[in-house]
């Protein structure tokens, strides 16, 4: 009688590249590279956008804006090795400025679909449509009592627990150094709950 073989495991799957190599990668302007980044950081950048305007449907063109950007500053220059471990504060960056200027977004936006189409498809972010009205709801209340905080305490405190970025990725954001970051923190926290319970439905329109 003779013994069986075992059967050979199965091949170990390689695990994906790092935000290092998609980097290196973008750098010799390889698009796969983008598309990954893309299904990395989407949802972190769309979650970011949605609490940032209130509205779903700017997210979404805001997600798209980021990372037609991003994939423009590659294919104009150089712009040297990743300094970090991850991407994702140099994709909330690019968010960030792109939400300062709607208008000039979309617009852009519009120009580069017109010359040259890009796949960047996303899946939706609410099982139902009155999901989304009642989260949107809930988001405007939230922004109402934010947009009373100081400008600079309002942005720490959507990169910090809106886009949950560590307090080194958020004081990259900024440009700030950390200490900063969890000061503003600090006072954010002690104004808000003040200004939750003054924040009204009508007001919250």
């Amino acid at each position: 009688m003779t013994s069986r073989r075992p059967d050979k495991p199965p091949p170990a799957v390689p695990p994906g590249p790092s935000d290092h190599e998609l980097w290196d990668a973008l750098r010799r302007c390889e698009p796969a590279a983008l598309g990954e980044l893309f299904s990395r950081y989407s949802g972190v950048v769309h979650a970011y956008a949605v609490r940032h305007t209130g509205s779903y449907g700017s997210a979404d063109d805001a997600v798209q804006a980021t990372f037609i950007t991003a994939w423009r500053q590659f294919s104009r220059s150089d712009p040297g090795p990743l300094l970090q471990d991850s991407a994702r504060a140099w994709l909330l960056t690019i968010a960030r400025n792109e939400l300062r200027n709607t208008t000039r977004a979309k617009r852009r936006l519009a120009q580069f679909v017109s010359r040259q189409p890009l796949p960047l498809h996303h899946p939706d972010h609410a099982d139902t449509v009155a999901a989304r009205l009642d989260s949107e709801r809930h988001i405007q209340a939230v922004r109402t009592a934010l947009k009373r905080l100081p400008a600079h305490e309002r942005e720490t405190v959507e990169l910090v627990y809106w886009a949950e970025l560590p307090l080194a990725e958020a004081a990259a954001v900024l440009g700030v150094a950390e200490g900063t970051v969890k000061a503003r923190l600090s006072r954010a926290r002690r104004r808000l709950p003040a200004l939750l319970d003054h924040t009204g439905p009508e007001e919250a329109r």
